[in-house]
């Protein structure tokens, strides 16, 4: 073989697909959303923070029960798993189911925010 033939490359296994553009959209959203549930959580805690009750137990102590912490720790643990899901899957019917379960999530976890000295 001489050294001035060019090289000829074995073809890639992995087809290649063309970008899609409603995934693209979809993953931002996502992101979109999980921006906006900071301000939000923010917003519902002041708001709980208005409440007879919840003024009732940081200054006395009493009516303090609430929602159990582990019912918020797993509404965030399912909503970064959805998040992480939406960003890094190529399969759009999986996409779309883990975004919708982001959303539920953080709407779960505002829930139990705002019902907190219910």
């Amino acid at each position: 073989m001489s050294s001035d033939q060019p090289r000829t490359r074995a073809a890639s296994p992995v087809p290649i697909t063309p970008p899609d553009p409603a995934a693209a959209r979809l993953r931002r959203r996502s992101v979109v959303w999980a921006a906006l549930w900071v301000p939000a959580c923010l917003l519902a805690g002041v708001l709980v923070l208005t409440r007879e009750k919840a003024a009732r137990c940081l200054t006395y102590g009493e009516s303090c029960e609430g929602t159990p912490g582990v019912l918020y720790v797993a509404a965030l643990v399912i909503a970064l798993v959805a998040l992480v899901t939406v960003q890094s899957t190529s399969r759009a019917e999986v996409r779309r189911a883990a975004f919708w379960t982001q959303l539920g999530a953080e709407g779960v976890f505002l829930f139990f925010l705002l019902t907190a000295f219910a």
